[in-house]
């Protein structure tokens, strides 16, 4: 097809078939708002902004709908044909104001055949994002290290352990190096369906005053063929009941946190010490050191003996041999054995 000889109302024309064929139920087509379509199916509402070229949306009408997705809890997408002079590419994601651009095909891709796109297009060029917990699961199970899976796919240790943490994005030919040595595909698709816009209207205006009475907010609009958004905010007895579960939660998890801390503060720490064929003036000199920062940190300290002394203790530690461990059978009976000889040298 030639570009050249499509407008603005063709693409809205095609796409408003394509929605509604694929079992979107869409609205009228609003020229001079900041979008141009509404489209829902199921759980999926879509607000759709069409561009000849994608650089011609402005930076008040992007904050706006942007606004307007989220108040509404919808994936606020840009189609386009091209950004400056250039055409997009097909299969490609790009971004303007942290809005998701697409071509026509590629919107059809995804509804026809659930085909979402891998690329991103950014200042400084295409990306993809890593599959992180994959990336993981994948490198143990080749039984490589950080470093080893680093050092095959030419990049840093750091690199590799930054991608495990979370869906980060890379470059094309990065992603492609750990597939080949993992010889699984790791990248994950753009699903622009599940763009989470949390910008909703913030600007609350005072009228009508009956509907602030009932107890709604109203939240005015600019650039949409509406004024406002009225939001109900008191007596969701609903949303209040999830509410108090969700702190409640919260709470449980504060406390299991605090309990975990406290167990991991308090866990079977001995400081200890080795014979190591040195002489009964270097173990006192240790020793010494040893009681110092025994008494500053709050744990046991221990001398694991292998040769008989004169006392159980060194300077005041306490001395278990090594003969004499063998015979320990738990944790319990070595505290014990350390307390008695911890009285001896009291």
């Amino acid at each position: 097809m030639d570009n050249s000889s499509i407008n603005r109302n063709t693409i809205l024309k095609d796409i408003t078939d394509l929605l509604t064929s694929f079992g979107f139920k869409t609205s009228h087509i609003y020229d001079r708002s900041c979008f141009d379509l509404l489209a829902r199916k199921d759980d999926i509402l879509i607000i759709l902004k069409i561009l000849l070229n994608i650089d011609s949306i402005t930076p008040q009408q992007a904050e706006e709908l942007s606004k307007i997705s989220g108040t509404f809890l919808a994936s606020p997408i840009i189609i386009g044909l091209k950004s400056k002079q250039n055409y997009l590419e097909n299969d490609v994601v790009y971004e303007r104001y942290e809005l998701p651009a697409i071509t026509p095909q590629t919107l059809c891709d995804i509804i026809v055949n659930d085909i979402h796109p891998e690329i991103i297009a950014k200042r400084g060029g295409y990306y993809v994002r890593i599959d992180g917990k994959l990336l993981k699961q994948l490198r143990q199970q080749n039984n490589l290290s950080l470093k080893e899976l680093a050092d095959l796919s030419h990049v840093s240790r750091e690199t590799i352990y930054r991608y495990e943490q979370g869906n980060s994005q890379t470059y094309p030919e990065t992603a492609l190096m750990l597939e080949e040595v993992l010889n699984e595909t790791i990248t994950s698709p753009v699903n622009i369906f599940e763009n989470e816009h949390v910008n909703t209207l913030d600007n609350s205006i005072q009228e009508p005053v009956e509907l602030i009475k009932l107890g709604y907010e109203i939240k005015l609009s600019k650039k949409t063929p509406f004024d406002a958004i009225s939001i109900h905010t008191k007596d969701n007895k609903e949303v209040n009941q999830l509410q108090r579960e969700l702190e409640d939660k919260l709470n449980e998890i504060e406390k299991l946190k605090k309990e975990i801390n406290k167990k991991s503060s308090t866990h079977d720490l001995i400081i200890t010490n080795l014979e190591k064929n040195r002489s009964n003036k270097m173990l006192n000199n240790i020793a010494e050191k040893t009681n110092d920062i025994a008494s500053i940190t709050g744990h046991k300290a221990l001398f694991v003996l292998n040769h008989e002394h004169e006392n159980n203790s060194i300077n005041s530690i306490p001395a278990i041999y090594t003969w004499e461990l063998k015979d320990i059978e738990d944790i319990k009976e070595l505290k014990k054995m350390i307390d008695e000889r911890k009285e001896e040298i009291e």
